[in-house]
């Protein structure tokens, strides 16, 4: 058994980022949203560690660790200030012959306001993708994560591309999760656009009667990223919610399945909704291998 100390890796809840190799990555975004005439601002923290990776063989396990905070600023009172989540991800890799492979990925955190902490503030979610390297330029892989959200069931396809045509351009990303262009002026320096595309739900505390609130965006960002003191990394991206989404619901009621943000059959109605667009931008550090 080998095993190799690393420190924390940048991959989302539900899917899975092979191609991303940062070891930590430290993020900050602020949108805004209107509701009514008045001006809201939702403000979002993410700090993101890789732990100690086991490899025996051609099978590999690592494990992550990620914070998010998200402070709402001048929401209604019925909406909480402040939302965290704390979660730890395991992933296994089994390789094969012929450059393939195939992951399973797990994920189980607290999400609330940390009011009141018990286990119903759990969500926890699966997955599994299968990769395949066509070349050095080009690798693709198909999966699917299942995440048991405060609203029901969650259903997440996705492809996964890393595509290199030369070296000033790429394409790499999750479809239709978070596909990333770029256009490379050097080593250093690279812009391009990215999507991204996010579903989550929040356990609220006794406070708000034990509600929880959903949280729906897709948005659009053109990018800047700059490679420094080695192998850190300085991402900067300004951009618009094409759509975003604050609803408030009672326990739910019904069973109900959800494809990445969009629901399937009926579905309880919220308590209160705040729906609309905003700017968009973001700061994030990395260090990565």
């Amino acid at each position: 058994m080998k095993i190799k100390a690393m420190a924390l890796c940048m991959l989302p809840c539900i899917a899975v980022k092979a191609q991303d190799k940062d070891l930590v990555a430290v993020t900050y975004n602020i949108a805004s949203v209107k509701h009514n005439d008045t001006s809201a601002t939702v403000r979002q923290f993410d700090a993101k560690f890789r732990l100690p990776v086991v490899q025996r063989g051609t099978n590999v396990v690592t494990a992550a660790v990620n914070y998010k905070n998200l402070a709402l600023c001048n929401f209604p009172e019925t909406f909480p200030g402040s939302l965290q989540a704390v979660s730890v991800q395991l992933f296994w890799v089994a390789k094969f012959a012929g450059n393939k492979s195939i992951t399973v990925f797990a994920n189980t955190g607290v999400y609330s306001d940390m009011r009141n902490v018990s286990g119903n503030d759990y969500r926890y979610a699966i997955g599994v993708r299968y990769r395949v390297h066509h070349s050095p330029r080009l690798s693709t892989g198909w999966g699917l994560a299942y995440a048991k959200q405060f609203f029901g069931n969650q259903l997440v396809p996705f492809i996964d591309v890393s595509y290199q045509p030369n070296d000033k351009w790429s394409l790499t990303g999750q479809f239709p999760i978070k596909p990333k262009l770029l256009y490379h002026f050097s080593k250093k320096l690279s812009a391009g656009i990215e999507m991204s595309g996010e579903g989550s739900s929040y356990r609220l505390g006794s406070k708000y009667d034990n509600r929880y609130m959903q949280l729906n965006q897709w948005t659009a960002h053109t990018k800047l990223e700059y490679l420094f003191a080695g192998r850190w990394q300085l991402n900067l991206a300004v951009g618009a919610n094409l759509r975003q989404t604050y609803k408030l619901y009672s326990d739910a009621s019904s069973v109900s399945w959800t494809i990445i943000t969009i629901p399937l059959g009926n579905k309880d109605e919220p308590l209160q909704k705040i729906e609309g667009r905003g700017f968009n931008a973001q700061v994030g550090i990395s260090f990565g291998l």
